[in-house]
């Protein structure tokens, strides 16, 4: 370790605050210039906290389209728990309900319900009702699968606002294929149905909303992924951004900026204070009259 101002060696085990030769002191002596340099390192982190916020407003809430998204993705996840067909067992001395939505795999799942779905076959053209039965809940699966991808494309739409657009796009496709081949599915269940007397089927109109919500929503990404909403980033932090990139490549060193970096529009500044609420000095009661 050198004297940082006369460069004399110092050796470790010397404790002393002060150079022997010059007498400056070692910890404070480039204390202003490593303020400086902090200063300048905060400013332009700050800026990407800005430009982060920016692009989370953007893809989230700014417009109604954004908006209309995310209300519709919850519903198609909520249209998920209505049943896409009912299927009713009676017999002499015992009757269940299945019910071919989320609500009704869960029921059948605490019932330890699949030994009887699994006796179907035996009830010679039962076998083609327990197929329907069980493609219908494979395609439920898949269903909820796409809306999961489109969940997760929705939640990083804020790195890049067309490419998160274009998948959820896909994935809405997808999953509104998956939901009416399954109203198609409950059609057939509702045929198999009627060669039984003590089985009846009664088609719902789950799938038939899941459908409608995720073609809605593939429309909606269609329209952000044309016009997608820009991030309002200012002139200063847009020239801070700049700079940064070009510390990061190696082009400038951070002692050779100034601090601030980037002075602020007197503009912008202004209006911020403007926004400022003023309030009002009110005469005291106890105030003399003329």
């Amino acid at each position: 370790m050198n004297c940082p101002k006369c460069g004399t060696p110092i050796n470790r085990f010397d404790l002393a605050p002060n150079c022997k030769k010059c007498g400056v002191h070692i910890m404070y002596y480039t204390q202003e210039e490593d303020l400086a340099r902090d200063a300048k390192k905060t400013e332009l982190e700050f800026t990407s906290a800005r430009i982060l916020v920016a692009k989370i407003k953007a893809a989230f809430i700014k417009g109604k389209l954004p908006v209309i998204r995310i209300i519709l993705l919850l519903l198609s996840a909520v249209s998920l728990i209505l049943p896409v067909f009912e299927l009713k067992l009676s017999f002499p001395w015992w009757e269940y309900k299945i019910s071919a939505g989320a609500i009704g795999i869960y029921s059948i799942i605490s019932d330890s319900f699949f030994s009887v779905l699994g006796s179907f076959p035996g009830l010679g053209e039962g076998k083609e009702l327990f197929i329907v039965t069980l493609i219908s809940f494979v395609l439920l699966l898949l269903s909820a699968l796409s809306i999961i991808a489109s969940l997760v494309m929705l939640i990083l739409s804020f790195i890049n606002i067309r490419k998160t657009a274009k998948m959820m796009y896909i994935t809405g496709i997808i999953g509104a294929i998956f939901a009416a081949v399954n109203t198609v599915i409950s059609f057939i269940a509702v045929s198999q149905a009627v060669h039984y007397e003590f089985i009846t089927a009664t088609a719902m109109y789950g799938s038939v909303l899941c459908m409608i919500i995720l073609a809605a929503f593939s429309i909606v990404n269609i329209m952000i992924y044309k016009a997608p909403p820009a991030a309002e980033i200012s002139k200063a932090d847009a020239k801070r951004l700049e700079i940064k990139r070009k510390l990061k490549d190696g082009e400038i060193t951070l002692d050779e900026l100034p601090l601030p970096i980037v002075e602020e529009d007197k503009k912008t500044t202004d209006k911020k204070e403007d926004k400022k609420p003023v309030r009002k000095k009110t005469a005291r009661n106890g105030g003399k009259k003329k």
